[in-house]
């Protein structure tokens, strides 16, 4: 009899039980579930990180490493793009109870240079992995990884835990000088493939324009050395390359004069009608700096890595950086990723 007297207040306290236990496990906003970070060789790395909302929660702000951000976006399980607000490292996110949330963006404020050695530093609320550059050996890191992996491309992945980590690594100078000398040797061929066209010397010619483009594909494949020893065949043959012979030999001074006319005065009104001087007449909004870049970009045939831009100007990675994006917001430039590295493309020559 007492049994059936303690039941109903046993069935009470139960339901409460329940009910409370239901409303704790919802006592969030959102939580980080993971993090990831790849570092390319330029210093930007790219950001992903998982969340997980509250289904009541309308929106929510939360706090980012690496601000300032470049390319952000948030978005759902479909896919479907997400609205928000940025303010410095705060991102207010508007997700009218959708769960789980993505979010990815780029930064270059995560790593840092001292001569030859780069440092990633991240402070993580959760356990992270991370993706170093190719070729990257690693020099020095805050904490132990908890797990560390050879990716199939060669590259290396670790998973470091929760906190302020570093990890130090660098990047062998021969790589580094490999793709210099390559990148040169390309260069000094087209120039000359350029020259022997301008003077009329094709006999010849096609082959040193076929190695040229063999040069090219090599080295956005990273065969640096390939791409060298194919641009200097082509740069020889170039060199060598004779005018061709039409039967009249009296008049080939005066054909070839013609030609060269002909060239310069095409070169000349294609420069004033259209080409970069009306891309620069059609933004006067532009500064010189940002003029400068796209001359850079023109006179490298209308493409060219970060790195060699801020080379030729002597700007701060960060200007450089900045200014392409915003050329790139304007659509006068998009930007690819070419081996890890920014390859800055006119949108229209």
């Amino acid at each position: 009899m007492s049994l059936l007297r303690v039941l109903p207040v046993l069935s009470v306290i139960l339901v409460f039980a329940l009910a409370f236990s239901e409303a704790y496990s919802e006592d969030y906003i959102y939580r980080i579930d993971s993090m990831n970070f790849t570092v390319y060789f330029d210093g930007v790395v790219d950001v992903k990180a998982k969340l997980s909302v509250n289904g009541t929660c309308l929106f929510f702000s939360v706090v980012l490493p690496g601000s300032p951000f470049a390319n952000f976006m948030v978005y759902d399980s479909s896919g479907v793009p997400v609205d928000f607000d940025v303010n410095d490292d705060n991102v207010t996110v508007y997700c009218f109870g959708e769960s789980p949330l993505y979010v990815e963006y780029e930064t270059l404020n995560l790593t840092f240079k001292e001569g030859v050695l780069w440092t990633f530093k991240v402070n993580s609320p959760v356990d992270f992995y991370l993706i170093l550059p190719y070729n990257a050996s690693i020099t020095g890191f805050s904490d132990v990884p908890l797990k560390a992996t050879v990716l199939s491309d060669g590259r290396i992945m670790l998973k470091m835990p929760k906190g302020l980590q570093y990890v130090s690594y660098v990047i062998p100078p021969t790589v580094a000088e490999f793709r210099l000398k390559a990148l040169n040797a390309i260069s000094k061929a087209r120039k000359a493939v350029e020259d022997a066209k301008a003077e009329g010397r094709t006999e010849g010619l096609r082959e040193a324009e076929s190695l040229l483009n063999e040069a090219e594909e090599l080295f956005n494949r990273g065969d640096y050395r390939g791409a060298e020893d194919r641009a200097n065949r082509a740069y020889e043959l170039a060199l060598n390359a004779k005018k061709p012979l039409f039967g009249l030999l009296d008049y080939l001074p005066y054909i070839a004069a013609l030609a060269v006319l002909a060239v310069a005065v095409f070169l000349f009104l294609r420069f004033r009608r259209g080409g970069l001087a009306k891309l620069l007449r059609e933004n006067p909004w532009l500064d010189e700096d940002e003029k400068n870049i796209l001359k850079v970009v023109w006179v490298k045939g209308g493409g060219a890595f970060e790195s060699d831009i801020r080379e030729a100007l002597d700007l701060p990675k960060t200007t450089v950086w900045r200014i392409i994006k915003k050329l790139e917001e304007n659509g006068l430039v998009k930007v690819e990723k070419i081996r890890g590295e920014n390859y800055v493309k006119l949108t229209r020559r």
